[in-house]
């Protein structure tokens, strides 16, 4: 059953809560939760148990937790791992070999060419090797990238890998989460419909229920009241940093007075 909803209340996540959740986690994104939980209750994402649950779930399966390397997923493929994870393009390791042969970075043309012309990505351009997955989500795509900057409120298709910034995990999820409008699928117990509209199938299912199961049980014993924390504005683009104005000196700013007292300047 849904827990009672009124005003901005919801289920509080405290720091041992988090950790409990994500153990391997960054301290820097544990701390983003605790802190921004205003995000989550603006969304209504903390508003249940159950949503809460189906989106850690989700978020844990697609980055071992936020452990994964710059939360970013890793193109290092070898050609037998490609031939693996698109049977439907490539028959073999070698098949991979023969259409982008083996010079370093290979990788990039591959992807390139697997996820060019599709998810916002411009063809004949390294769109696909520019947008993979990052974040939590790990948002993919040109569309992907552009739909969550503007919900956020930060330049993420200029700037793809701010998306992996620790401060921004609790924006970008409760964006992803409701762009998708999973709130509905988690509020009808269909997790299998949650896993399909999060990354367009059920890739890693049996992980993300495993997970499911043990992090609902933790989030049941969660506080529920009043979410103190507001909804906390994203910062300013974290690429575009202002020059500090230099300041007079202690005795430039005697003299520019004097001059003043006799106006001069």
């Amino acid at each position: 059953m849904p827990d009672p909803a009124f005003g901005a209340a919801g289920v509080r996540l405290s720091l041992a809560t988090l950790r409990a959740i994500f153990p391997g986690a960054p301290a820097a994104v544990i701390n983003a939760f605790v802190e921004k939980q205003g995000v989550l209750t603006a969304v209504e994402l903390n508003r249940t148990r159950q949503r809460l649950a189906y989106c850690f779930a989700n978020l844990h399966a697609e980055t071992g937790g936020f452990t994964i390397k710059s939360l970013t997923e890793n193109i290092n493929y070898t050609a037998a791992r490609m031939a693996v994870v698109w049977p439907n393009r490539f028959a073999s390791a070698a098949a991979v070999q023969a259409k982008y042969g083996t010079a370093p970075n290979w990788q990039m043309k591959a992807f390139d060419d697997i996820y060019g012309n599709r998810m916002g990505n411009r063809p004949d351009t390294s769109d696909g090797s520019r947008y993979i997955g990052r974040g939590g989500p790990q948002i993919t795509g040109r569309d992907g990238y552009a739909e969550i900057g503007r919900r956020i409120g930060v330049d993420l298709v200029d700037h793809p890998d701010v998306a992996a910034s620790a401060a921004l995990q609790p924006d970008i999820a409760a964006a992803f989460w409701t762009w998708k409008g999973m709130n509905r699928l988690a509020d009808a117990s269909d997790f299998i419909g949650c896993v399909k509209a999060w990354n367009g199938g059920t890739n890693g299912l049996a992980e993300r229920q495993s997970q499911l199961a043990r992090i609902l049980p933790i989030l049941q014993k969660a506080e529920w009241g009043e979410v103190i924390a507001a909804p906390v504005k994203p910062p300013p683009d974290p690429v575009s940093v202002s020059t500090p104005t230099s300041q007079p000196s202690a005795w430039a700013a005697f003299f520019m007075a004097i001059a003043k007292l006799f106006g001069r300047a």
